[in-house]
């Protein structure tokens, strides 16, 4: 005579579900946290390239501002436009570079 007791493993296979649930939640938590990674080390790598380029563009933009300054230039620039050198301005500079200047 067969005796079935269906419900006699009750508590393993309880234990036996909750493990394979813990475990395909870490998986699916590892692999989420694998691509965040990824997408995180792709963002690093954009963002270099920004600054690489951003330092490029201030590089340009320093030359071009220091050759437009240059006295050379700004002497050109003055003759074009017909200006003249102060030869005794009325101003003094002190020693912190401010200028004030002198009334008579």
């Amino acid at each position: 005579m067969t005796y079935i007791q269906p419900n006699k493993n009750n508590k393993i296979n309880f234990l036996t579900s909750i493990l394979i649930l813990i475990m395909v939640f870490s998986a699916s938590w590892g692999v989420s946290l694998y691509n965040q990674s990824v997408n995180f080390s792709h963002n690093i790598a954009d963002q270099e390239k920004l600054v690489r380029q951003a330092e490029v563009e201030n590089a340009e933009l320093k030359n071009r501002l220091y050759q437009q300054i240059d006295s050379k230039n700004l002497e050109v620039l003055a003759s074009e436009k017909s200006l003249v050198i102060e030869k005794n301005p009325e101003y003094i500079r002190l020693n912190n570079n401010q200028q004030v200047s002198i009334n008579n």
